[in-house]
């Protein structure tokens, strides 16, 4: 502290004035850009850290998901072969034949009344062909 001469108070004693001294402060542009530096580095090495740990914290869902899946696909699986079984029973020829009797009441044709179309197959394609060329 410094005193002031000639600062009294009512009573006649000198009382102290403080000066602060405020010097003006300069930027540091070598530290300004060293602190940049780091805070970019830590920025980047936390942010590689939290991509790594939510990668390994994905892997048990994933997991999961997974075995879901399979049970879905092995219900799926089941579920196509009940549908394939019950698809052949209902269109066998036997069960129509009977449906058709039974349901509709149409009748089976007589050998004589009966009319066979047979398929017209087409023709093989010849064993060798010719190109002509110019």
């Amino acid at each position: 502290m410094t005193r002031t001469p000639g600062v009294e108070d009512a009573i006649g004693f000198s009382v102290p004035k403080d000066f602060q001294n405020h010097p003006v402060r300069k930027i540091d542009r070598a530290r300004q850009r060293e602190m940049w530096w780091s805070v970019v580095f830590v920025s980047v090495l936390v942010g590689g850290l939290l991509i790594v740990a939510w990668q390994r914290s994905q892997w048990p869902v994933l997991g999961y998901d997974v075995t879901r899946m399979q049970g879905a696909l092995a219900a799926a699986e089941t579920e196509n072969r009940r549908l394939r079984l019950e698809e052949d029973t209902l269109s066998s020829p036997q069960r129509i034949e009977i449906l058709a009797i039974r349901d509709l009441h149409l009748v089976a044709p007589l050998q004589t009344e009966a009319v066979v179309l047979e398929r017209v197959r087409q023709a093989a394609a010849p064993a060798r062909t010719l190109v002509a060329r110019r």
